[in-house]
């Protein structure tokens, strides 16, 4: 059972990730072959390697999408963090918000 839900994503998010993209210093190259879920799988993983640049973004960012404080999300168990990275990942258009975001 899902403990947390995620709001969709909407046109406002767009400017919040890419704020944190470019802080991180990320480029988002979405190529025809790969697949909403090989995209999410890839983009999650490098923010985690990143997310040391942009910390109180993107705790920020996840936080609003799943009606949390950034407080409440920095202090989350773990296996809850990783949940909602997981729902993030599976975002309906995921794909062309990043693209949006990434330019």
């Amino acid at each position: 059972m899902q403990k947390f839900k995620m709001r969709p994503l909407k046109t406002s998010d767009i400017f919040k990730m890419s704020k944190i993209l470019k802080k991180m210093n990320l480029k988002i190259e979405i190529g025809k072959e790969i697949s909403q879920i090989q995209l999410g799988i890839e983009f999650v993983q490098r923010i985690l390697e990143n997310v040391h640049l942009a910390e109180e973004e993107v705790s920020a960012f996840l936080a609003e999408l799943v009606g949390l404080e950034a407080k409440e999300f920095k202090e989350l168990e773990i296996e809850d963090t990783l949940e909602i990275f997981k729902l993030f990942k599976e975002q309906k258009g995921l794909a062309n918000f990043l693209k949006l975001a990434g330019k």
